[in-house]
């Protein structure tokens, strides 16, 4: 796949969307969201794929909207339409988003973690979304920001467009992993791994359903926690499992 502001790959059971734009601190330009709606898609489409982990290469893994760009030519609304799609893509899909961050995720590059399943960052990550900066709104980070650490704490981060480090973040819960900026792409691919090793119908019908543990009352959600249990206790992963646990006496995984 041809992609001018990433690159899309596949290795196994781990696909990797690596943003290429390390001259802006990997920016977000006018291709930008094209390409990551193009990546998204792609990736939701590999039967074979695991786990996705989306990096930036260079120096930051992303700087948010190019300021460049938004200062000259502006974003159409089309823009922001297509952006919001490619989150949304990494929220529903069955496979297992990674957002690996390192020295700057602002703005838009924030709402990609946001919209991820795990969060790894290294000690120097700085946070913003720094949208009111500009007198726009932070997308649907509004949406989402609030979800993870609070909404008194949302509306500090959102309406004030500071930074935060990447110990506060960890604190906060915005952050699930954070390593040494030493050891970032050792503890990547171990952190990886994990979710590799624990893909299974299980894995993914939780996902699906934690996903909407803030939308549904206790009932619709029990009866689809219920509707999803059956169908991983007669999936060949789970009958898989319990023949391992019986004649080795521990986890498959």
């Amino acid at each position: 796949m041809q992609l001018k502001t990433m690159r899309y790959s596949v290795e196994g059971p781990v696909a990797k969307i690596e943003f290429t734009r390390p001259e802006a601190l990997n920016a977000m330009n006018r291709p930008w969201s094209q390409d990551f709606m193009d990546a998204t898609t792609a990736v939701g489409k590999e039967k074979k794929v695991k786990v996705v982990v989306i990096s930036g290469a260079g120096r930051a893994f992303c700087s948010g909207i190019d300021l460049k760009t938004l200062s000259t030519e502006g974003y159409p609304m089309g823009w922001f339409r297509l952006y919001e799609r490619s989150l949304r893509n990494l929220e529903t899909m069955s496979k297992i988003v990674i957002c690996a961050m390192h020295r700057y995720s602002i703005g838009g590059g924030m709402q990609v973690a946001l919209a991820s399943d795990i969060r790894i960052a290294t000690e120097s990550t700085e946070f913003a979304l720094t949208a009111v900066k500009e007198c726009l709104i932070p997308g649907m980070g509004t949406y989402r920001l609030a979800r993870f650490i609070g909404l008194g704490r949302a509306k500090r981060i959102i309406l004030s467009g500071e930074y935060i480090g990447a110990r506060e973040a960890h604190a906060m819960g915005l952050v699930d992993y954070l390593v040494p900026d030493a050891d970032f792409e050792k503890r990547v691919k171990e952190i990886t791994d994990i979710y590799v090793h624990t893909h299974s119908e299980g894995q993914r019908q939780s996902k699906k359903l934690m996903d909407q543990c803030f939308d549904l009352k206790w009932q619709p959600f029990l009866n689809k926690y219920l509707t999803a249990q059956k169908t991983t206790l007669s999936s060949a992963e789970h009958k898989e499992a319990a023949k391992h646990y019986r004649e080795q006496g521990q986890h498959r995984f």
